[in-house]
């Protein structure tokens, strides 16, 4: 969170123009919107031609290198993307501090399986943090269905917080853990991110859709990823005291084959509950679903059956998607490849297409000896052909040699023949 809370590396002077780094906030098919702490700026900015030809890609969340920046004009260029943190892939976010899986109590109704499906997801996007579970709608949830979600995940190690966007309760705690970091804000549609996000900062606008009350299910009115800062006037409002920005992003809604699935092995540990009797389980490729001796199913009583039913679904998903992705090859050729030697002396350069390529040496050898190898063939061949034509030659001159023999016996016994008819 350098880049956002203002520690930034020290600019250098130009000619007019400025070098710093930045982060992005937004991209789109012009260019990128990067927010410059130094200057506390938004500059809209194009990223070097070599960027795109070694297709270094740059998403929202990135921390780049600007130079040729003109405050004046708002405008900079990129000259590099520094390292990331991490990568959300839905939607595509870089350096993410923390995820807030946002949650109804009811329209639509609380569901476990889904609640469970986004915490595994995000456990695998983001390893260095829990994600933080945010319960919406309040208002319309006894205060049994709180304390019964609040039993579920806080001994598990969860942040559990339960807020309403109707009235207001609770977002003060909220947003105090949005203080000096990138949030991003997911969950399933219709459970009131962007209602939330309008309720924190109401300039952002953010367009919000309509419950489906008949069926309990919502409409996607998310359809980019976008960082957005909330004002320190704000944050006062909402009774945070200290001098800090904060920075949100909403998420579209996840379709069922979006989530992330583990190795079926892995899906243990993505489950607190369970990963502290699977470290004592004798077997070290156990699913912990049929095992006989599994200290899990050993243990049962001692673990929450919806969980435990979430778990075992999302194990044999994880099966069928393992052997659907043994059928099929990810293989994907790299844009850049390495030159110039070792110890930090090397480069990466972009590849050319295939048809601009030079050949291998490899392969110029092995096609010249494949070339070779059949023009010998060719020559034994007709080699062959040549002393086979000579065979046949050979015998037809035998045979005429034998047909001549014959015919002039012939001829001497038919004279022989006529003689002894004149004499008769």
């Amino acid at each position: 969170m350098k880049a956002l809370s203002g520690l930034s590396d020290t600019s250098k002077e130009s000619g007019g123009t400025v070098s710093s780094t930045g982060t992005v906030i937004r991209s789109h098919a012009g260019g990128y919107l990067v927010y410059e702490p130094e200057l506390d700026l938004n500059l809209l900015c194009q990223a070097r031609g070599r960027l795109k030809k070694e297709r270094v890609s740059i998403v929202t969340g990135d921390r780049v290198a600007l130079d040729d920046v003109d405050p004046e004009k708002g405008s900079g260029v990129i000259t590099s993307r520094l390292e990331r943190e991490n990568l959300l892939s839905r939607p595509l976010l870089a350096n993410v501090d923390q995820v807030i899986i946002v949650q109804a109590i009811h329209q639509p109704d609380w569901n476990a399986l889904v609640c469970d499906r986004y915490l595994v997801h995000f456990q695998l996007e983001v390893r260095d943090s829990l994600p933080v579970l945010c319960f919406n709608k309040s208002d319309l949830a006894s205060e049994d269905d709180k304390k019964a979600l609040r039993s579920i995940y806080e001994p598990l190690g969860y942040l559990v917080t339960i807020v309403s966007a109707a009235t207001g309760e609770g977002l003060d705690r909220l947003a105090d853990l949005l203080l000096s970091k990138k949030t991003v804000f997911a969950g399933p549609s219709g459970v009131g991110k962007s209602t939330l996000l309008n309720w924190l900062e109401p300039e952002l606008r953010l367009k919000t859709g309509i419950m489906e009350n008949d069926f309990g299910v919502g409409r996607h009115t998310t359809t980019s990823s976008e960082l957005y800062r909330i004002s320190e006037r704000q944050l006062r409002q909402l009774g945070v005291d200290e001098d800090a920005v904060a920075w949100v992003a909403d998420t579209p809604g996840f379709g069922l084959s979006e989530f992330k699935h583990p190795e079926p092995l892995d899906v243990v540990w993505q489950f607190p509950d369970l990963a502290k009797l699977a470290v004592d389980c004798k077997f070290s490729d156990c699913t912990h679903l049929v095992e006989q001796g599994c200290n899990v199913l050993a243990n049962l009583d001692r673990i929450d059956p919806v969980r435990f039913e979430n778990y075992t679904i999302m194990v044999k998903e994880s099966q069928s998607e393992k052997s659907i992705l043994r059928e099929t090859s990810t293989k994907v050729e790299s844009a850049v490849k390495t030159v110039g030697g070792r110890q930090g002396k090397a480069v990466h350069v972009p590849l050319l297409s295939g048809r601009y390529r030079s050949k291998a040496k490899n392969t110029v050898r092995q096609q010249l000896k494949r070339t070779a190898d059949l023009a010998d063939q060719d020559e034994d061949d007709d080699a062959l052909d040549d002393d086979v034509i000579d065979d046949l030659n050979d015998d037809d001159l035998i045979e005429d040699d034998l047909s001549d023999d014959d015919l002039s016996d012939d001829l001497k016994d038919e004279q022989d023949i006529d003689v002894d008819d004149e004499e008769t």
